[in-house]
C-alpha cells in the first residue's frame, strides 16, 4: 500500500486521493483507511519511509572509500529522491515538522554530518559548510518539481560546485535554532 501511495503522491502531490491510492494498491478504500485513518497519517508513513531510504543511501555513501564520490553520490541521490516526489516536496516546504520528525527518527543529520565531515577532512568540501546546510539545500531543490523547465541535475551540479573547496565567498553564520 505504501508503494502505491508513494507512486500516486509522487505524481499528484498532496492532491492525490485515497480512492486512487486504493485502486492502485488493488484494495478497497476502507482498507486504506484502516491502515491510515487520515491522509496526514499516510504522509507521515511516507516521510518515515523516505528517510529510511535516505539513511540507507547515507550508509552506502559512508562505505565508499573516496570522500568526494561519497558526498557527491549521496547529494545527487538525495536530490533525485527530493525532486521526483511531488507530495514529499510539498510536505517539506509546507509542513517541515513532519519531515523533521522523520529525519530525526532516521538519524539522518548525524549521518550527513559524517559524510560531510569526511569530505571536509579530505579537503574536498569547504570547511565552513555545516550538516544543517544539506537539508536546506534539499528544501531549495524541492521547488524544482513545480517548474516544467527545471533541470534538477543542473541545480545539484551548481550546489555541489558551491560546496567544493576552496569556497570563494565566505558563508554567513548559521542562524540560531529556535526553541520548540
Amino acid at each position: 500500500m505504501i508503494k502505491a501511495a508513494r507512486a500516486c503522491m509522487a505524481r499528484d502531490g498532496l492532491d492525490a486521493q485515497m480512492e486512487e491510492i486504493a485502486k492502485r494498491a488493488k484494495v478497497g478504500v476502507g482498507t486504506v483507511y484502516r491502515h491510515f485513518k487520515t491522509k496526514d497519517e499516510l504522509v507521515e508513513a511516507l516521510a518515515v519511509e523516505r528517510f529510511e531510504r535516505l539513511r540507507d543511501l547515507a550508509l552506502e555513501a559512508l562505505a565508499q572509500d573516496d570522500p568526494w564520490e561519497s558526498f557527491e553520490g549521496f547529494m545527487r541521490a538525495s536530490a533525485r529522491i527530493q525532486t521526483e516526489d511531488r507530495a514529499l516536496s510539498e510536505v517539506l516546504t509546507s509542513k517541515p515538522e513532519t519531515m523533521g520528525r522523520a529525519a530525526e527518527a532516521a538519524g539522518i543529520l548525524e549521518l550527513v554530518g559524517e559524510i560531510l565531515g569526511r569530505a571536509q577532512a579530505a579537503g574536498v568540501v569547504r570547511k565552513d559548510a555545516h550538516p544543517f546546510d544539506v537539508p536546506m539545500l534539499m528544501c531549495a531543490l524541492a521547488g524544482t518539481f513545480r517548474n516544467p523547465r527545471s533541470d534538477p541535475e543542473r541545480y545539484i551540479g551548481i550546489v555541489l560546485d558551491g560546496l567544493r573547496t576552496p569556497g570563494v565567498a565566505p558563508l554567513t553564520k548559521l542562524p540560531p535554532v529556535a526553541a520548540h
